[in-house]
């Protein structure tokens, strides 16, 4: 195969590689083989993989070709390549949860997402690199090291979705699924210019449940973005957060925005100073918006304090303490410094702290849906800084790790649809500029309507760095 072919058939979105099967230009089998190849790469070049699934892809492509060859398909994702982060279980390869203090033991099951994307058909590639325990939102990880981003490797992946945003970027299968407790699918996107979806809590079913953290599809394009919340976004007994039914989309259509309220935020007072390129990228599209009839009105700021993300920041470490503490004593020692330190400090809370932090969440989240009621959607930036050094913890310094969470946290908290694309050109940069849109509840759909609007009057076509698996 020429360098030229394996080039554009890791250009490709999940759809246009339905459509060549079903043209039988491409098969399964050509394709996954031109994928393992940069996913070995991209695990040597950015450290983005954990472990690769060669045997199983490949057993599953033939399976998928064959398929195919018979007119008997799963359906849009059969025999689309993807990647799962290292926080799931899949069924005979290794999970770390990103961490050299587990021993990467290999799973016997797989989560439920998993098992809805073998359903469908889809390759599953290899798991990506993800911070220990998915405690930053940066991508350093004790057992993957740090992940580079292929726009320009000095820089910062962001996380925790962090191997799987490398991937997609670098041409590593067009759709991964990531997991987001307070940004970790969107900021990744943002830093490497991706289509990403936190989906309303409870839509994709995630074991172990959560109330806050949940499975969310990250792609280059919106509409990959929407057809694996279809195969995902579907009840699970395994998760009794999860709803009913199934997720049903419409991409034919985009609704319109009139009679549509928009709110506008440019700017936090918490963390790091919003750039000039991510501030124009939000302007821009507000503009645009309300030239599509929706009425835009400028927030000030949100109503919460520092305390209120600092409950956060505790809520979200607590999160890997047991699990950490669960390790005999000489492995905990093989934990990234940075995370090592923030659950040492969290060793020492109490039961009434943690309590204290609950409470302080509640107060906050009845105060944001009280300043949110009148809108149909929020724009923002995704993160307030384009981008940041690739061995850095957040783009302030280590003893403020979670200084750019701002911005996407709280839909979390609110169990919202927020999700995210890339808008703007900037020419200091190769990477675009992304933007957050998110909704109310149970309106992923529109959330994905809006931001399919906002990438097909982009008015550029992004040129990802595609690795070249082949050298």
């Amino acid at each position: 195969m020429t360098a030229s072919h394996a080039a554009s058939i890791l250009a490709l979105d999940a759809g246009q590689l339905h459509a060549r099967y079903r043209e039988g230009a491409l098969n399964p089998v050509e394709v996954t083989e031109v994928v393992v190849g940069a996913a070995s790469e991209a695990a040597r070049r950015y450290c983005a993989i954990t472990c690769l699934n060669s045997l199983g892809a490949g057993e599953a492509a033939a399976a998928s070709a064959a398929r195919w060859r018979n007119g008997t398909p799963f359906g849009p994702l059969d025999g689309v390549p993807m990647t799962f982060k290292d926080s799931f279980h899949v069924r005979g390869l290794p999970r770390w949860h990103g961490t050299a203090v587990n021993e990467g033991v290999i799973s016997a099951h797989d989560a439920a997402p998993v098992r809805r994307v073998r359903e469908a058909g889809a390759i599953i590639i290899g798991k990506t690199t993800m911070p220990d325990y998915g405690l930053l939102m940066s991508g350093l990880s004790s057992q993957g090291g740090i992940v580079r981003n292929p726009w320009d490797p000095n820089t910062n992946t962001a996380g925790s979705s962090s191997g799987a945003a490398a991937c997609l970027a670098c041409g590593v299968a067009p759709l991964a699924l990531g997991t987001d407790m307070v940004g970790s699918v969107r900021l990744p996107a943002a830093a490497c210019g991706l289509a990403s979806m936190h989906a309303t809590q409870g839509r994709v079913a995630y074991d172990p449940p959560g109330s806050f953290r949940g499975a969310g599809p990250m792609a280059r394009r919106v509409g990959d973005l929407a057809a694996l919340l279809k195969v995902v976004g579907r009840h699970d007994a395994v998760d009794h957060f999860s709803l009913p039914g199934r997720f049903v989309f419409d991409s034919c259509a985009h609704p319109t925005l009139r009679g549509k309220r928009i709110g506008v935020l440019t700017d936090l007072r918490y963390g790091d100073r919003v750039d000039e390129p991510t501030r124009r990228a939000v302007t821009s599209q507000a503009a645009l918006l309300a030239e599509l009839g929706a009425e835009m009105v400028m927030l000030p700021d949100l109503d919460v304090d520092a305390d209120d993300y600092a409950a956060i920041y505790h809520s979200m470490v607590h999160r890997g303490l047991a699990e950490w503490q669960s390790a005999s004593a000489d492995r905990r020692q093989r934990v990234h410094p940075a995370i090592g330190r923030m659950l040492a400090a969290a060793f020492e809370h109490t039961a009434l702290f943690m309590d204290q932090m609950t409470r302080r969440l509640g107060a906050a989240a009845t105060r944001l849906i009280a300043q949110f009621e009148s809108f149909d959607y929020l724009l923002s930036p995704v993160m307030p800084v384009r981008a940041f050094p690739g061995d850095a913890v957040s783009p302030s310094s280590d003893e403020s790790p979670m200084s750019h969470m701002g911005f996407t946290c709280w839909f979390n908290q609110l169990g919202r649809p927020a999700g995210t694309v890339a808008v703007l050109q900037d020419r200091s940069a190769n990477c675009p500029v992304s933007v957050q849109i998110a909704g109310r509840r149970f309106d992923d759909a529109g959330v994905l309507h809006i931001l399919a609007m906002l990438e097909d009057r982009r008015g550029f076509t992004i040129d990802y760095p595609i690795i070249e698996p082949w050298t």
